[in-house]
């Protein structure tokens, strides 16, 4: 850090200090701190007031001193000179006294009390049915950065919850909520929810990799509303409305909160398959043409609300057999599988894999991945009875993108 003078020296010695009263406060979590606490001292020696003994003018030092003395006058801090150097010609030690005068002289605050305030404001948002919000609180009591976002910066947080909020009022009704106009009316701001995307997947519980988009997804917010793409036989129909609308080829879109349910004249659908990216959904439909009993929907990505709410009513109205789940083979793609699997569980039914085992997939494509991520995308396997995938993992410890592999219909 380049100071400029004697006197940035020395308040840079004071937040040397406030620092050290910090760490004692932080240790044992309790924020309104003893006095004996906050009773802190630096030595003058070269590592622990570096900055004073960078100063190499005699000029600067004395403007060090004189700017000490303000602190000492405010009651502030002691200071102990070496006696053996001649009044006030070395410093010796600088002991800490009222960390608040310190810090009004050169107009920060304690650490200790933006955490109080940090805690306070985080507690005023949460409420039940939102991200739980105790590991933050623990974390700014001790001093810590849950999720990379210190005290200081709690309204990241803050204002992550109010997002969380927000969503899930709007979308309640299954709709999907427009991303840019939400975050203009929660905050005059009409990209600030894109800039919190980090933060919403740390309230989430999403990995901290996972892109803004399925992010957002999750909650309902979208930046361009994506229609629900549905292939399947000619005689099935959709219902939109009181319209009963037959599937052109090879496939049809509509708007999720649109779609009541499908209409079977002939064969029922036995087989429900979602694809989670547009290309592997657009081979799939291309080659699947002469299955009159297997219906594919293309899923997006991460399912929001609306695409959920709006693929329950079509399992409710076909009733199948078997409903399968088809996307990449890494932690993101087992979380997805594991979102549509919780849904449709709300209505009576469970979700089988189709081509998710790594056991399964083609050479010379797969990427070779931390242990870490294998356990935890086998673990999501074994917590919803994918049992052959997660052995799958363990046994070949690979991720696969869903586009490396070719389309194969699910067994008859």
């Amino acid at each position: 850090m380049m100071l400029r003078s004697g006197a940035d020296a020395c308040d840079e010695s004071m937040r040397r200090l406030i620092k050290k009263a910090a760490r004692a406060v932080f240790a044992d979590g309790e924020l309104d701190p003893s006095v004996e606490k906050i009773s802190v001292s630096l030595p003058a020696t070269n590592s622990s007031l570096r900055e004073y003994y960078r100063l190499e003018r005699f000029a600067d030092r004395e403007e060090y001193h004189a700017r000490l003395q303000i602190y000492s006058n405010a009651k502030a801090i002691k200071v102990d000179w070496d006696v053996g150097a001649g009044e006030r010609g070395q410093l010796s030690r600088v002991t800490l006294l009222d960390p608040k005068a310190v810090v009004s002289i050169f107009g920060e605050e304690l650490p200790w009390e933006v955490a109080s305030r940090a805690i306070a404001r985080i507690a005023a948002v949460a409420k039940e049915g939102l991200p739980n919000v105790d590991h933050i609180i623990d974390a700014w009591r001790f001093g810590k950065a849950p999720g990379g976002v210190p005290a200081e910066r709690a309204n990241q947080l803050v204002d992550s919850m109010r997002v969380i909020d927000a969503a899930q009022k709007l979308s309640e009704g299954g709709q999907d909520v427009l991303l840019r106009k939400l975050s203009a009316r929660l905050f005059s701001d009409s990209k600030r929810i894109e800039a919190l995307s980090r933060q919403l997947a740390f309230l989430l519980g999403e990995p901290a990799e996972t892109e803004e988009d399925d992010v957002f997804a999750r909650l309902g917010l979208v930046k361009h509303p994506q229609p629900m793409l549905l292939s399947g036989p000619p005689d099935c129909r959709i219902q939109i409305e009181g319209v009963a609308i037959p599937l052109a080829s090879p496939y049809l879109g509509f708007r999720p909160d649109t779609i009541k349910g499908l209409v079977v004249s002939n064969d029922p659908i036995r087989r429900v398959l979602t694809i989670e990216n547009l290309a592997s959904f657009n081979e799939a439909v291309d080659l699947a043409k002469n299955a009159r009993d297997l219906l594919i929907v293309y899923l997006a990505g991460n399912p929001t609300p609306s695409f959920l709410a709006a693929y329950n009513r079509i399992l409710s109205s076909v009733e199948p057999t078997e409903i399968l789940h088809w996307g990449d083979i890494d932690v993101g793609g087992f979380r997805i599988a594991a979102r549509l699997a919780d849904s449709i569980r709300s209505i009576g039914h469970s979700l089988k894999l189709w081509r998710m085992n790594p056991l399964e997939v083609a050479s010379g494509q797969q990427k070779t991945v931390p242990e870490k991520k294998i356990e935890e995308a086998s673990t999501i396997c074994e917590k919803y009875g994918w049992n052959k995938e997660a052995e799958g993992l363990r046994s070949n410890p690979v991720f696969q993108e869903q586009e490396f592999l070719d389309w194969a219909p699910p067994n008859d």
